[in-house]
């Protein structure tokens, strides 16, 4: 008995071991403007349109479905969107994003993004992961920059 829990052990590890071997890290730096209507079809008037740079160079357009105020801080705000983020090559990764976003009326305002991969074209069809963006957008001009890390890995599942 002790010794099918070592085999079984043995064959979880391994297999946990094969999915990280499928993982790519890549990072790097993003920048981005907002995009007004009627190009922005946000439900609350929120959309960027970015370039990504490093380890992973494309493009990604944001729409945002949800902002909801903190009850406790004024100036914090959670969200929910979507993204589209397209590689060099024109392969494209569809994602479900969340954040939080702290606003801030005198100077650029903060955010955090994470990105699920829910479905992917040509070479990412099987492929999850997430991307965590950090970086700040100026309201008044419209120009956002940040950094990015990203996990993506291979055998994910997605059918599309």
């Amino acid at each position: 008995m002790r010794f099918i829990s070592v085999v079984a052990a043995v064959v979880v590890l391994a297999s946990a071991g094969a999915a990280v071997a499928k993982c790519k890290d890549r990072n790097g730096d993003f920048t981005s403007v907002l995009l007004p209507p009627p190009g922005c079809t946000s439900p609350v008037g929120f959309c960027t349109l970015g370039t990504l740079t490093g380890d992973f160079p494309g493009t990604y357009n944001f729409t945002m479905d949800t902002l909801v105020a903190s009850d406790d801080d004024p100036d914090l705000f959670s969200y929910t969107g979507h993204s589209v983020i397209t590689d060099a090559r024109g392969a494209v990764l569809f994602g479900s994003d969340t954040g939080v976003l702290v606003f801030n009326t005198g100077s650029p305002s903060s955010f955090v993004t994470t990105v699920d991969i829910v479905a992917g074209t040509r070479g990412y069809k099987h492929t999850s992961g997430q991307f965590v963006a950090t970086g700040e957008i100026d309201f008044l001009t419209g120009q956002g920059i940040g950094t990015y890390t990203a996990t993506l890995c291979k055998g994910g599942g997605h059918q599309d």
